[in-house]
């Protein structure tokens, strides 16, 4: 018997509640691909704005030839995690267009046209309403972004007011949608919809049972009931339905909606008396998610067969089981290899790039200036999105690898650009290569040093 013909009072509790953070928005975008017989739609449009937003970036913001626009794609392709986060049916990939959306929109606002603005700013809205660690991101880029201009003088703001506007627009979009998805939701059901207690758990399981014990001494949050449960870690605090260990999904709903609003009292008295260890603790979770780029998510274990077996109707049960991602880890783990193989090689001569050891002294040309202008500009916001989704997920949730695979291949994207942007002013001058000595030897080595 599958979960949907469970009568009511058979249902787990986790079933009896609407889940705030779990967007509609993107439900309507995978309920498309299920009208159209299957989820390929969902993936075709997922691959389909990936594409576009690298060649937004690589041909109209850079004014890179096409070829190089295909280079980047076969390097994303063949070295990067991004072909398995758009197969992915969540809105994790979403997190990875938005800091790339942003980027091109602020390094290269003036070679875009409008159409192109408005398409790339609409993907953006599309991000922060399809999950909620979006629109934290969002608002930390437009953030810097607003203060790195505000730092460099009024030039430089006048060229980043029109993000910023597009940036607080999006923000103020996304608080208005949940605003009306709450009252919608109390109006159908009678009940708002339930924040799973994130912040709770990240607490409890960074801080411990002596901090929680300590505040529960002189308050009376619903936590506190569960103290002879802990320690727990943050995954098993909120999904697990076992009562011996789990706390959220193994309540009852009006408990959960205890835990749910009780969050940000509970963290306003657990972490003042704890403030170093708090910080310690985000900080060391924030470097390990940083590090944490694995495909775990594309291999079905035998625990995460069993999860679904009860939750998806057989047929589709069944076809999961038949999948490649159900017999072998094999295809994820040589992914895995490849890309950490890659990628960290390519974060270090992409900070190379950038920090100029590679700059030729070669008079440029104006186009030649603006192209290194926008890539290390988009570079700089790629890397700051990159490490703002680390601490983000690592600090307000338990690292894990998805977190920051759907976000990773920008470094991919960013060494590929780099390299075709500076590549011209690494080649020797036509006119020095024809300096040679009578005996047909290279220029001496004063001369080859003065290029670099």
């Amino acid at each position: 018997m599958t979960g949907s013909e469970l009568s009511a009072p058979e249902q787990k509790p986790a079933q009896r509640v609407v889940l705030a953070g779990r967007s509609i928005i993107y439900g309507a975008l995978l309920y498309l691909g299920v009208l159209t017989g299957g989820m390929w739609f969902s993936i075709i449009v997922q691959s389909l704005l990936a594409v576009y937003l690298v060649f937004l970036f690589t041909v109209r913001a850079l004014r890179l030839d096409f070829r190089y626009f295909l280079i980047s794609c076969v390097v994303l392709l063949l070295a990067s995690p991004l072909p398995f986060c758009v197969s992915f049916l969540m809105p994790d990939v979403f997190a990875g267009f938005l800091i790339l959306g942003f980027a091109i929109l602020a390094a290269g606002w003036e070679r875009l046209s409008n159409t192109e603005r408005a398409i790339t700013s609409a993907v953006l809205l599309f991000a922060v309403l399809s999950h909620a660690t979006h629109v934290i991101l969002l608002i930390a880029l437009t953030a810097l972004a607003a203060t790195y201009a505000g730092l460099r003088g009024r030039s430089q703001w006048v060229r980043i007011r029109a993000l910023v506007a597009i940036g607080a627009a999006c923000a103020l979009t996304a608080f208005l949608w949940e605003v009306a998805f709450f009252f919608g939701v109390n109006r159908a059901l009678g009940t708002p919809p339930v924040r799973p207690p994130f912040v709770t758990a990240k607490l409890v399981a960074m801080l411990g049972e002596p901090a929680v014990s300590q505040v529960c001494a002189s308050n009376q949050f619903a936590v506190c009931k569960f103290q002879d449960r802990f320690p727990v870690d943050c995954e098993s605090f909120i999904w697990s339905e076992d009562k011996r260990t789990g706390v959220f999904n193994a309540v009852d709903t009006r408990t959960k909606q205890a835990l749910s609003k009780e969050q940000m009292r509970f963290a306003m008295a657990i972490i003042p008396p704890n403030l170093g260890r708090f910080v310690a603790g985000v900080s060391l979770d924030a470097l390990r998610q940083l590090a944490d780029f694995g495909l775990g998510e594309y291999y079905y274990s035998p625990s995460g067969l069993a999860f679904f077996k009860d939750r998806l109707p057989n047929r589709d049960f069944e076809r999961m089981t038949s999948t490649l991602a159900a017999r072998s880890d094999g295809y994820a783990a040589f992914g895995r290899t490849v890309i950490y193989v890659v990628t960290v090689p390519a974060a270090i001569i992409t900070l190379l790039l950038f920090g100029g050891l590679f700059h030729s002294r070669m008079t440029l040309s104006a186009n030649q200036t603006e192209q290194k202008r926008i890539w290390c500009a988009a570079t700089c916001i790629l890397f700051a999105g990159i490490l703002l989704n680390a601490i983000i997920c690592g600090g307000v949730s338990a690292p894990n690898s998805r977190y920051e695979a759907r976000v990773i291949w920008l470094i991919q994207l960013s060494l590929v650009t780099g390299v075709c942007v500076m590549g011209p002013q690494l080649r020797i001058p036509s006119s020095l290569k024809r300096v040679t000595h009578k005996n047909g030897q290279s220029p001496n080595l004063d001369c080859e040093l003065k290029l670099t």
